[in-house]
């Protein structure tokens, strides 16, 4: 099956994301000391990670939450617990996806509209709420060059208390276009979930420059936060936390590879 336009840049991406998600465990394995404890507590929050990266072998992403989450309860403070945590959230995500994708798809994680091409609005609306009603948990992405139809779509699916991101791209004849993401059911908490640990995990580890100003100092927190980004729709957050990622692990080869790859688009 060809794949469709809108969704070319989405399968570079969800290639080496869904690689680099347990980064942490991958490189740190269970050597981090919990931060802030006893031994006898650290040795009791590095039981439940044992836990939970069992159940993530498993792919028992439900049973890796309980395990993190039992975790956390016991040291809020330690980012590395936190991110796994938000890693366990954004396989959730994805895998609550209903209608899931077909196994025939190249590479696919929901349904895309290309409204550049249709006839007209009312086109691009039908399309859109036959979306709506066929997706039961998932990611909808919608692209128009037509600033008024995104407000219009805004202002449709606010109401319904989805999540929706609008990005504006500029292209290369100086003419723009609106991406519009919107995400709901289950994939949509999951997410919202994986945000808020990657986001206490960085904080964590935050460092601040000589105005005050705060920054990541956890690589994986924010390379995994960018991964996040990018399938919430939010393109230029994705890129600053991938930066950010670089930054602290220049020599990673891998993710120089996705942070320029996601320049040349």
């Amino acid at each position: 099956m060809k794949t469709p336009v809108v969704t070319i840049f989405v399968v570079s991406v969800m290639i080496v994301g869904i690689f680099l998600i347990f980064y942490d465990y991958k490189k740190h394995g269970l050597r981090e000391e919990p931060i802030g404890m006893s031994r006898s507590q650290a040795e009791l929050v590095k039981k439940a990670r044992i836990r939970g990266e069992d159940k993530v072998k498993q792919l028992d992403y439900h049973g890796a939450v309980e395990e993190f989450s039992r975790a956390v309860k016991m040291m809020p403070t330690d980012p590395y617990v936190r991110n796994d945590l938000g890693a366990a959230y954004y396989e959730l995500g994805m895998r609550s996806i209903e209608p899931p994708v077909p196994s025939d798809e190249d590479i696919g994680y929901g349904i895309e509209i290309d409204g550049r091409f249709m006839e007209s609005k009312k086109q691009i609306f039908d399309k859109l709420k036959e979306a709506l009603d066929t997706t039961i948990s998932g990611i909808i992405t919608v692209v128009v060059n037509d600033q008024a139809i995104s407000k219009e779509i805004l202002d449709y699916i606010k109401p319904l208390d989805h999540y929706i991101h609008i990005e504006e791209e500029t292209k290369e004849d100086g003419k723009k276009d609106y991406w519009i993401t919107i995400i709901k059911g289950q994939t949509k908490d999951y997410f919202l979930k994986a945000e808020r640990e990657y986001l206490e995990a960085i904080n964590i580890l935050s460092v601040r420059d000589s105005t005050g100003r705060k920054y990541s100092s956890y690589s994986v927190a924010s390379r995994n936060l960018g991964t996040l980004y990018h399938r919430m729709g939010r393109k230029k957050d994705a890129l600053m936390n991938w930066q950010r990622a670089l930054q602290l692990e220049p020599s990673d080869q891998d993710l120089k590879r996705l942070v320029d790859s996601f320049r040349k688009k």
